[in-house]
């Protein structure tokens, strides 16, 4: 009688620890019971103290309240530079289509990065026929422009890209290169230099 007297009290006092933790009195006062005070309040002790939860929760709402500003933060930064173009129309230091250019270019800075493959052709010299390339391995051949600014883009999703320079003269060789890309920018080559240098 006095050793099942003993395992209720130990058992009440196992509960009375798991209290203030995430086991709660029942479930300690209960496994204590039914299987022994000692590995009762094993469990216990491992349990989470209500304190440690409570940080955890609030480092967890102060983790996810940085995240959103950090993400947030290109959208305050187009409002503040959208107000200061407004501010530089409004005092006349610009005229209304350069604001309307520059918001734009404001808005296409915030659109997602692409991982370009920028092409063109300065220079026919050295080559005979028509020269066209394909970027991958699928995909019609295209004729390159002659001028950087007019470059052709192609999308990629790889770091390295195989590229077939195919000039249609009957003497001029097909080249196959492998044209490193910058991740999330635009990566230019002159397809005319790649091809009399390799």
């Amino acid at each position: 009688m006095d050793i099942f007297l003993g395992w209720i009290i130990f058992s009440l006092a196992v509960g009375a620890i798991g209290a203030n933790r995430n086991i709660g009195f029942a479930g300690a006062f209960f496994l204590s019971l039914f299987l022994s005070p000692v590995i009762g309040l094993i469990f216990t002790l491992v349990s989470k103290s209500d304190d440690q939860i409570k940080f955890e929760t609030e480092l967890l709402s102060n983790t996810k309240k940085q995240t959103e500003g950090i993400l947030n933060a290109g959208g305050k930064s187009f409002t503040d530079e959208l107000f200061k173009l407004k501010s530089l129309l409004d005092s006349g230091l610009i005229t209304r289509e350069e604001f309307e250019i520059e918001k734009e270019n404001l808005r296409s800075s915030l659109l997602q990065k692409k991982t370009m493959l920028s092409l063109y052709c300065s220079s026919m010299s050295g080559i005979s026929g028509r020269l066209m390339v394909r970027v991958g391995d699928n995909g019609n051949f295209i004729d390159l422009p002659q001028r950087q600014d007019n470059a052709l883009d192609f999308d990629v999703h790889a770091g390295e890209v195989k590229v077939v320079i195919s000039p249609t003269g009957f003497f001029a060789s097909e080249k196959k290169v492998y044209l490193k890309t910058v991740m999330d920018e635009t990566t230019r080559y002159d397809i005319f230099d790649i091809y009399m240098r390799s």
